[in-house]
């Protein structure tokens, strides 16, 4: 038997409360450096809108061990932030994401 689904995003109240769509919205999410984590998280968002519609950017720590890949995206609709959440929320090595 499964439980309730875990929610991976903000709720959808809260985003529409928030933010005019279409619009911009930013995700931060945090990881190890190296290893391509900026490049699964990038990704992340183009499988869900076009390339042209997401400026990245990415901090690391003094020692390079743990990053923060910045997205901010052009959103059309409040379900594109839920699936690039969704998508970014299936990488085994994501630490946090905001």
């Amino acid at each position: 038997m499964s439980g309730p689904k875990a929610q991976t995003a903000p709720s959808r109240e809260l985003i529409l409360a928030n933010h005019e769509f279409p619009g911009e919205y930013m995700i931060k999410a945090f990881g190890p450096g190296g290893r391509g984590f900026y490049e699964r998280v990038v990704a992340c968002a183009h499988a869900v809108v076009d390339a042209e519609r997401v400026a990245p950017s990415q901090r690391s720590t003094r020692s390079g061990a743990k990053i923060c890949v910045t997205l901010t995206l052009h959103v059309e609709r409040v379900e594109e932030i839920e699936a690039i959440y969704a998508e970014i929320h299936a990488l085994d090595d994501l630490m946090l994401i905001l």
